[in-house]
């Protein structure tokens, strides 16, 4: 059941680079892979600093907001600012090529974190814990290179689009956990599934741009 929880999402990314990444682009998808994963731990102790800080409490529906101080605002936005650390956003790339290796590098920040939820839950799991949680991620994974290219790629006021839909989106995943306290379980899955196919549908035709072949000039 753990094995569920700490190898989902980096099997999952392998079979998307597999699939989406070209070959060319496989050296740089493996380093920003590796930078990713410096920047785990840092992430890591943000995030718990961040849950301790917001009250746990269990039984209301206030304790989502917990959770999304706990893990999905941290996991959405820290591997975004981490980013910017090793790449610049301006860089100008192919088509797809920043997408590609900005999903290479959340994923490499957020994969360690299985590990991590493996450590709260041992001897106690739960179809949250185990299941919705990779899931949840591998949709933060997805979905928040986009976001955070169409955030840095605007001005001013239109940047409240995109950093508004990733609160609404984070927000969201925080209520999966207290359903789940509320017995409300196919509420739960049924929400937690329509972020994943959300993240899918918003990631996959970006993730599949690639730059026009040049035109072969005509014989004569």
């Amino acid at each position: 059941m753990y094995a569920f929880l700490v190898f989902a999402l980096p099997l999952a990314f392998l079979l998307l680079a597999y699939l989406l990444c070209p070959m060319e682009e496989i050296g740089a998808a493996k380093h920003a892979v590796l930078r990713g994963l410096l920047s785990a731990i840092p992430i890591w102790i943000i995030a718990r600093l961040l849950g301790a800080i917001v009250p746990s409490l269990w039984g209301s529906p206030l304790f989502a907001f917990h959770e999304w101080a706990d893990r999905y605002l941290p996991y959405s936005v820290l591997p975004g600012l981490a980013y910017a650390v090793f790449y610049r956003y301006n860089k100008r790339l192919s088509p797809g090529e920043e997408e590609r290796r900005l999903t290479a590098f959340y994923a490499g920040a957020i994969a360690p974190f299985g590990l991590g939820e493996m450590t709260r839950v041992w001897g106690n799991p739960d179809a949250y814990s185990v299941f919705i949680i990779p899931l949840l991620l591998a949709a933060i994974a997805l979905a928040m290179p986009r976001f955070t290219l169409m955030f840095t790629g605007e001005y001013g006021a239109r940047r409240i689009l995109p950093a508004g839909a990733v609160v609404l989106a984070s927000l969201a995943a925080s209520f999966v956990r207290p359903l789940f306290l509320a017995q409300l379980w196919p509420l739960a899955w049924i929400l937690a599934g329509l972020l994943a196919a959300g993240a899918w549908f918003l990631a996959i035709p970006v993730l599949s741009r690639r730059a026009p072949k040049p035109v072969q000039p005509s014989q004569p």
